[in-house]
């Protein structure tokens, strides 16, 4: 079984998107407590909430993770952190690393925020996305992990206790015989953490076959898709998520997701945003969304969000990002109170709110509604939804989940 902490919920349904994709039935849970008797899946992914929180209680909720895999009978652990490399000079990225290294007595790790799928490639150590350096795009702006540099063994090398060093491409493509002696070699000299070149698929089957067997792997959901197609497929195809009404909440403030609100807004469907001002509460402001929710007829999917551009959110209030994720959490919980079946959440702050305001523990995974992006099936309260990173799926993946259209 292959056991994957996931340092966010978006994050946690991405990896387990590519876990699926390659044929293995995959448990999503939202909290390391799995329960009791054996686990009828081939792989788990953990999401947690760990990105930004202080790096003792990032390092403590990830060991707790890793003994609930390893009790369930992960012989695997892949630590998974986003393809942009979010976090701060501190951490949380490496201190976890270091930490899950440490209890699982692996010397040297190899690692790789790599996702061509997702347009994410790294090359002499830099990341790219799409055609730009990971510096040079809207991240470097970020309001919680601004990334200013590009390179990733120069930003992880602050974060962790040994050497890093890096995997270059071409060692890569001489083939996996190549990558073991180089890892090997690298081990010998001291090297605590070996950031893996990648611009290609093939590149990631290439360190996956080099690295299957390790006690931990990290990176993003591209090398852990490449470890899990090296598993025989169970054969059992992802569910579909049952038609019907939709709620869609968007609290990230990418352009991909004020596109897709964008469009959405563009026929004609009904949305609402979220507003606060100074002395606002959390129940307050859910209440109204609520009430207006209910004002609408009960055949067209909705949009609340909160979601705006940079400018807008330099108007704000420091604590109004804090305030909008509570609300997501308020409103989801009130929406499934209502008997609201689907529910799409965009970004992984509000995603982690919501699942905790819903008291979500382990879902299915079912099929994706867009790369990375699959439907999640919570039986407990019959729950399907989408929890979204704020820069995944296409311009329409609003439109196109809750079927709306022109004519709605």
């Amino acid at each position: 079984m292959i056991g994957v902490i996931a340092d966010d919920v978006t994050g946690a349904t991405d990896v387990a998107a590519a876990l699926s994709r390659a044929g293995l039935r995959t448990l999503l849970a939202l909290t390391p407590e799995l329960g009791e008797g054996p686990v009828d899946a081939e792989a788990i992914a953990i999401g947690l909430k760990t990105r930004s929180i202080p790096v003792a209680d990032a390092v403590a909720q990830s060991l707790a993770a890793l003994a609930a895999l390893r009790a369930a009978g992960a012989e695997l652990t892949y630590f998974k952190y986003c393809s942009t490399f979010d976090s701060t000079p501190e951490g949380n990225i490496g201190p976890v690393t270091d930490a899950l290294a440490a209890e699982l007595g692996a010397e040297l790790v190899v690692t790789t925020p790599a996702a061509p799928l997702h347009g994410r490639t790294v090359y002499r150590g830099r990341l790219f996305v799409g055609d730009q350096l990971l510096d040079e795009t809207h991240m470097r702006e970020h309001p919680v992990t601004p990334m200013r540099d590009s390179s990733v063994p120069r930003l992880l090398a602050p974060q962790v206790a040994g050497e890093v060093g890096l995997l270059p491409l071409d060692v890569v493509r001489a083939g996996a015989a190549a990558v073991r002696e180089a890892v090997a070699a690298a081990e010998a000299s001291g090297v605590a953490h070996l950031v893996a070149d990648a611009a290609v698929e093939a590149d990631l089957d290439v360190i996956a076959e080099a690295v299957d067997g390790a006690a931990l792997v990290a990176g993003s959901a591209g090398l852990v898709g490449a470890l899990a197609r090296r598993r025989p497929s169970t054969g059992r195809a992802a569910d579909a998520a049952p038609a019907g009404r939709t709620a869609i909440l968007a609290g990230s403030c990418s352009r991909r997701t004020l596109e897709q609100i964008d469009r959405f807004q563009a026929t004609g469907a009904p949305s609402y945003r979220l507003r606060a001002e100074r002395g606002d509460t959390a129940e307050q402001l859910a209440a109204d969304a609520l009430a207006w929710w209910d004002a609408q007829s009960d055949g067209p999917s909705a949009l609340i969000y909160s979601s705006s551009p940079a400018a807008e959110r330099d108007a704000e209030f420091p604590e109004a990002g804090e305030l909008y994720e509570r609300t997501a959490g308020i409103v989801a919980d009130g929406l499934a109170e209502r008997g609201v079946q689907r529910l799409v959440i965009a970004g992984g702050e509000t995603s982690g709110e919501v699942v905790r305001a819903l008291g979500m523990g382990t879902a299915v995974v079912g099929a994706e509604a867009a790369l990375g992006a699959p439907w999640i099936h919570d039986p407990r309260r019959d729950l399907h939804l989408v929890l979204k990173s704020g820069n995944f799926g296409g311009p329409e993946l609003f439109v196109d989940v809750a079927g709306v259209g022109a004519d709605s």
